[in-house]
């Protein structure tokens, strides 16, 4: 019993820091489109021109996520990505830094949150459905179990 606990505790830790890397790129992509957005471009364009050479699963992926920044720059414009990056990539530093620092109280507004990330991925998989979204929603719900979990078991101690 104690190994399973241990287990779970180490996973929770990792998809918590997997949040946390991810809060810290969109957030680092965001200041980059907003102060230098010709060079987030290049440098995306030389990541994928260097990935094809490979063509293994991360060249495909670069290849759909620059066609997909592109498509959305062009749908919705440079300023609403870069105020979608900012904003996503700080509050998940936030609800990080609260979750590793065990803030009891800022366990019910990350549910929401990852809860509202969660739906708008569902969203986006069952418009264009892609294997790496479908990844991406298991992942993520099952992040929300381990958050709830660590939630009541820190409400116990309390």
């Amino acid at each position: 019993m104690k190994q399973s606990k241990t287990l779970l505790d180490r996973a929770y830790f990792v998809g918590v820091a997997v949040k946390g890397f991810d809060g810290l790129i969109e957030l680092l992509a965001g200041l980059t489109l907003l102060f230098a957005p010709s060079l987030a471009h290049s440098v995306l364009q030389h990541v994928l021109h260097e990935s094809q050479h490979h063509h293994g699963l991360v060249a495909q992926w670069l290849t759909r996520y620059v066609g997909q920044l592109d498509a959305e720059l062009a749908k919705s414009g440079l300023v609403v990505v870069i105020a979608f990056l900012l904003t996503h990539g700080i509050v998940k530093l936030v609800l990080v830094y609260c979750l590793l620092k065990e803030i009891l109280w800022a366990y019910p507004y990350a549910l929401v949150i990852l809860g509202a990330f969660l739906i708008y991925q569902a969203y986006i998989l069952v418009r264009n459905p892609t294997l790496g979204i479908a990844f991406l929603v298991v992942l993520d719900a099952i992040i929300i179990g381990l958050v709830w979990r660590e939630y009541k078991v820190l409400q116990a101690q309390k």
